[in-house]
């Protein structure tokens, strides 16, 4: 639908787009957005999926992740086009479920989890004003040389990052105890980065979401048995709901930079955690390494994840996963050619079974200088809430890398209000 060379727009037509690839399923803003113009009685929707097996059309559309699940999205005014494209489907053996807004119907679910995205382009779909992605983007051309239309396709959600959001970052360019860094000091954003994927002791085939936590689903890798069905810890789901865009952002914007607070305390953390309860948490988080250290000759310290596991804590199904997060508490300085060097780096790992965090040691030029009387314990403790929450995001991570299905409930957990406490511009 944004070729360049898209001829001029003489009658309606259906088609995809470039910036909105299979599997990229709409954020919450765009549900809402959706949704919201749906009601206003502004867009109808097309939900279209190969023959249901004599089955409800809901329970095939998230039921079986072979098929192919389209959505489109047309203006009420196209409506009788929309209905021939329900005709043409139906001879090409799909089934397809008109949505309108008399229907009474929850099509929100199912564009939620819709695998492709489409739209009916036509003269009276340009014409709404409307935040709807897909209405949006019609008429919009690809940028010379670019499979987008935006200047910066991993931020297409802000069009261009926010001036409070961290810069982007890999924590991997800072090396660690056996590597160099690569990356001058004065780019680092300080603060926490969180960039690890999540090892698991099987294979994972599907996450549901139940209205309250998480059941993941899946193989045993050495034995080839199906029919693991693991329930994840409980936690607040408005704090998985964060968490979970935390990590979808993170991929996007192919940055692990979570939050940043600098030498006057001005905040910049991620928009997917602004204004909750968890992005508060982790602003906390980043003032403990200098309340415990403030002795050292350093610039800013960084908290890094370094790897997560979940495992499961016997053969019984019914005993829900349990996850050990390692991370470190960098401290920095720039060498003579500006580079970031880790001067001191304290090495700890926690266990979401007991809660607890243990002090595993140190590495880098300044050991030497940590003083017997500093509590590393004490920091440690009160990091513990930010390693559950990088358990969880980097768990997030894996499973949306390796595109594991998460169908059920998806609408749900994304209708979640992750709403909390005041991310300050400025933290006192």
């Amino acid at each position: 639908m944004n070729e360049r060379d898209l001829g001029s727009l003489d009658a309606p037509r259906l088609g995809s787009f470039a910036d909105l690839p299979p599997g990229g399923y709409p954020t919450s803003a765009e549900i809402e957005a959706w949704e919201a113009a749906f009601r206003a009685g502004e867009i109808g929707g097309l939900a279209v999926i190969s023959d249901t097996a004599n089955v409800s059309f809901l329970e095939s559309w998230l039921g079986d992740f072979e098929r192919k699940r389209l959505f489109v999205s047309f203006a009420d005014d196209d409506v009788e086009t929309a209905l021939l494209v329900a005709r043409i489907a139906g001879q090409q053996g799909y089934e397809a479920l008109p949505f309108r807004l008399d229907d009474g119907s929850s099509a929100g679910e199912f564009y939620a989890t819709a695998q492709y995205r489409l739209a009916i382009d036509s003269r009276a779909a340009r014409r709404l004003r409307t935040d709807v992605t897909e209405m949006e983007l019609l008429g919009e051309r690809l940028r010379r040389d670019s499979a987008s239309v935006f200047r910066d396709p991993p931020n297409r959600d802000d069009r261009s990052l926010s001036r409070n959001e961290p810069r982007i970052f890999r924590k991997i360019t800072l090396g660690d105890e056996f590597n160099q860094p690569t990356i001058e000091e004065i780019v680092v954003p300080g603060g926490i980065a969180l960039g690890e994927s999540a090892e698991l002791d099987f294979v994972p085939v599907e996450l549901v979401f139940d209205g309250d936590s998480f059941i993941l689903h899946g193989i045993d890798s050495a034995s080839g048995t199906n029919g693991i069905s693991r329930r994840l810890p409980g936690d607040d789901p408005a704090t998985l709901k964060s968490l979970f865009d935390l990590s979808s952002r993170s991929i996007r914007t192919r940055s692990d930079a979570v939050v940043d607070l600098d030498i006057d305390r001005r905040v910049s953390i991620s928009s997917a955690l602004r204004d909750t309860d968890a992005g508060y948490a982790f602003l906390f988080a980043d003032t403990l390494p200098f309340e415990h250290l403030d002795y050292l000759p350093v610039t800013k310290s960084v908290i890094v994840d370094t790897g997560v596991s979940w495992n499961r804590s016997g053969v019984d199904d019914s005993l829900p996963l349990e996850f050990e997060t390692g991370f470190e508490v960098r401290f920095l300085s720039a060498d003579s050619m500006r580079i970031a060097q880790t001067r001191l780096a304290l090495e700890y790992e926690y266990d979401s079974a007991s809660g607890t965090v243990r002090y595993d040691g140190n590495w880098g030029r300044y050991v030497s200088r940590l003083r017997e009387s500093t509590d590393v314990d004490g920091l440690g403790a009160g990091l513990a809430e930010l390693a559950r929450y990088a358990g969880w995001v980097a768990l997030f991570r894996r499973l949306e890398q390796d595109a594991v299905p998460f169908l059920k409930g998806r609408y749900q957990f994304m209708k979640i209000d992750k709403g909390g406490r005041e991310t300050p511009r400025r933290f006192r």
